[in-house]
């Protein structure tokens, strides 16, 4: 019999991404923010995460704008309550990772000194992200 986990990532879709840099000296200080959203799909036993992220330095000599979709499926078999947990704290902690490779292979592509954002932990965003789901029927 085979086992797989009760919670798995698909994978992930950059839908939109702004990079904006300029002459001005790179403050070592930046400020992160983000907006998620997510989505349920019971039939499909599908979980879609919509996560938003704005990136830019004290000094303003960078703005990034990304939007990504990640999906994930889960075994439906106990109820949604208990997978909860899975959705809200580990989803975003899943998808973070590949933002932060697309931001530095990006930035660094582009002449300027690339930008590389810390490791993160995430679970703050998880009561954001279940304030902010829905389920579509």
């Amino acid at each position: 019999m085979e086992e797989y986990s009760k919670f798995q990532f698909k994978g992930f879709k950059i839908i939109r991404s702004v990079i904006e840099r300029n002459e001005k000296e790179r403050s070592q200080k930046i400020s992160l923010g983000f907006a998620p959203k997510g989505f349920i799909r019971k039939k499909e036993s599908n979980f879609q995460l919509h996560l938003g992220v704005k990136i830019e330095d004290e000094n303003k000599s960078f703005h990034i704008e990304i939007d990504a979709v990640a999906n994930y499926l889960f075994e439906n078999k106990e109820g949604l309550d208990n997978l909860g947990n899975y959705f809200y704290l580990n989803a975003p902690a899943l998808l973070f990772p590949y933002i932060r490779a697309y931001i530095s292979t990006l930035t660094n592509l582009s002449g300027f000194e690339p930008i590389n954002l810390p490791t993160l932990n995430m679970t703050g965003l998880g009561e954001d992200l279940k304030n902010n789901t829905k389920e579509i029927v």
